[in-house]
């Protein structure tokens, strides 16, 4: 089973959500995008144990819940093999839930099988009220019979069939947190160990009694009571307690309490490595720590794996404290593995794994959650172009996506010029930059690489997934071009960027080594290899290296190295990057609004270099 339906309303910062989750899915976006809402919405839905903190008022949106405030979780689930409610009594009977249909392609539900709502699915529900008097949340899990008509859980005539935590079980939801600091998953301490100790049917009973056996009466010259330092301290006790009672009990120093428990919960997981000593696992790196919890689920899903039972893991970053080969091969073998994989990430690397239709970029505005596939349905023949962006550049693509705002400029090396520039001009940092002051386009505005000039096609993919898409043009009639061909789009881009008539990013480099034109003409011929006379000639040959990436990233650093061309590079970046994230308001000299093209929904500008 698998759950491919997810709605939730009231729940933390989301008013509202519709989510469409498929067998293996990734959710990437910014922080506070809502990532950690899903994954805690699924845990309320189907976790048996307590995955998520105990409910209060700051986990009903806007976290002043008044009488009528409710937290609403409805998942759809599907899967069920044989593909027939009469098989599966503990989900679909009256006191069960009610049979629907879901079509994978349309991702819909009906009442009834068809043509193409062919998979039997049921609903879930989790809900949530505040009381005002008790100060505590009260929770209820629920077969959902009509979404449309559920009405509130809590009213008084409301018959609602409640779920047993057994039934979920069937589904075998586990979670496992970003915070993964603990250094006892792989012990007696953890839950979720006993349980796989119990699924597995292998509790170690008769090592457990030998060892309460060995520590009940250890060897006379082990007995702790007896060693020297402890002797004396011991026995000055033992007379003592024979002066105070007539019956006095002996005091003996034992590692545990001697108990069942206590000998399992004394057990803490140790590494060796080669024919070194043992190391308890909180000696360990912080890798190892982290992937002990993963270690232990695949033991668990290959025992439910074994007996046909499903295993659908959620993961929070799965890249902490691994390296990107280790992300990959961890991420691969929990989706060949697990029944369902639902991801979240910061990392790229990690985002690139899954296929476009699974890869959903979260956002959250006004409380409403959106779920953006990257692409979906994939083309049967992709362009060219589409192969670069979705294949060859997908790291490069989402990491772009995960940014404020998204800049699609006319070229790849467009790109690797303001790439270049802004990671000298960052290397250059010092402590007074701060705030205002410090380098921001690479921290608010992710830059897509675009070939052959392909804007509109490119503003169109990014524009279905990403709500503050930006263009950047040259100051030619191509540029314009460009322009024209995106400004009806619906919605067009939120800003457009065009460099001064003529212009191209070429002209804009040698603009900034005019800060100290002398001296960055005389650094930057010998740098490259050639005399440069003036600007025109810096321009000429740089358009002549257009796509030779030594010469920008020297040419950056050679610029950056220079205090007149950084404060120079330095006002123009955070320029452009004050525009692309608030157009609406933006005011600054080095670029010109024009009017005539602007609209409500689109800002459009022009670079005006100082005389």
């Amino acid at each position: 089973m698998h759950v491919v339906g997810l709605n939730i309303s009231g729940f933390r910062g989301v008013h509202s959500a519709n989510i469409a989750l498929g067998r293996h899915t990734v959710l990437v976006g910014p922080n506070n995008s809502g990532k950690t809402t899903i994954i805690e919405a699924l845990a309320l839905l189907f976790g048996r144990d307590r995955l998520v903190r105990r409910l209060t008022e700051h986990d009903f949106h806007g976290s002043a819940p008044n009488e009528a405030a409710r937290i609403l979780c409805i998942a759809t689930v599907t899967g069920f093999v044989p593909n027939d409610p009469q098989h599966h009594p503990s989900w679909f009977s009256a006191e069960r839930g009610v049979e629907k249909w879901f079509d994978p392609a349309a991702k819909t539900l009906s009442a009834a099988p068809g043509a193409q709502h062919t998979d039997l699915a049921a609903q879930i529900g989790f809900a949530a009220r505040f009381d005002l008097d008790e100060l505590e949340a009260e929770t209820i899990r629920f077969f959902v019979d009509d979404e449309a008509t559920l009405g509130d859980p809590f009213a008084e005539d409301a018959h609602l069939r409640t779920i047993h935590t057994k039934v979920l079980q069937e589904l075998g939801f586990f979670l496992v947190p970003a915070s993964r600091t603990w250094d006892r998953w792989i012990s007696f301490s953890s839950e979720l160990f006993r349980r796989v100790v119990a699924t597995r049917g292998d509790m170690p009973a008769q090592a457990v009694r030998a060892e309460r056996q060995r520590l009940w009466t250890p060897p006379e010259g082990t007995r702790l009571e007896l060693q020297p330092g402890l002797s004396e301290i011991v026995n000055a006790a033992n007379d003592e307690l024979r002066a105070l009672m007539a019956s006095a009990p002996r005091l003996q120093l034992r590692l545990t309490s001697t108990d069942s428990d206590s000998v399992l919960e004394s057990v803490v997981p140790h590494f060796v490595q080669g024919a070194g000593p043992t190391l308890p696992s909180q000696r360990q790196g912080a890798g190892l720590v982290s992937l002990q919890s993963l270690l232990l689920l695949m033991q668990f899903g290959k025992a439910r794996a074994e007996t046909d039972q499903s295993f659908v893991l959620a993961v929070e970053e799965p890249e902490l404290h691994i390296q990107p080969s280790q992300q990959k091969r961890l991420v691969n073998r929990l989706n060949a593995l697990c029944s369902q994989t639902i991801v979240t990430t910061h990392s790229p690397i990690v985002a690139a794994m899954f296929p476009a239709p699974d890869t959903l970029f979260i956002e959250t505005r006004d409380g409403a959650l959106s779920a953006k596939p990257l692409m979906d349905p994939m083309p049967a023949q992709p362009t060219n172009h589409q192969q670069h962006l979705l294949y060859a550049w997908r790291q490069r693509l989402v990491a772009a996506l995960m940014h404020e705002s998204v800049l699609i400029p006319e070229g790849v090396s467009d790109v690797a010029w303001l790439e270049a520039l802004q990671t000298a001009l960052e290397l250059h940092q010092g402590w007074q930059d701060a705030g205002d002051d410090a380098p921001l386009l690479s921290t608010f505005v992710g830059i897509v690489p675009t070939i052959d000039a392909k804007i509109a096609d490119t503003f169109a993919l990014v524009n279905a997934v990403h709500a503050r898409p930006c263009i950047l043009v040259d100051g030619d009639a191509d540029g314009r071009s460009y322009f024209d061909a995106v400004k009806t789009s619906n919605p067009p881009p939120r800003c457009v960027v065009f460099w001064p008539q003529g212009w191209a990013m070429e002209h804009l480099v040698s603009w900034i080594a005019g800060a100290d034109e002398a001296a960055m003409l005389a650094a930057l011929g010998a740098a490259l290899g050639t005399p440069i006379a003036n600007a025109q000639a810096l321009t000429i040959h740089l358009l002549t290296q257009k796509s030779y990436a030594p010469t920008h990233e020297s040419t950056a650093v050679i610029l950056m190295g220079n205090a007149a061309c950084r404060a120079r590079a330095a006002q123009l970046l955070n320029a452009l990057c004050a525009v692309l994230r608030e157009p609406a308001s933006a005011n600054t000299p080095l670029f010109m609004r024009i009017a005539a093209d602007s609209t409500a929904d689109m800002h459009v500008f022009q670079f005006a270099p100082p005389p």
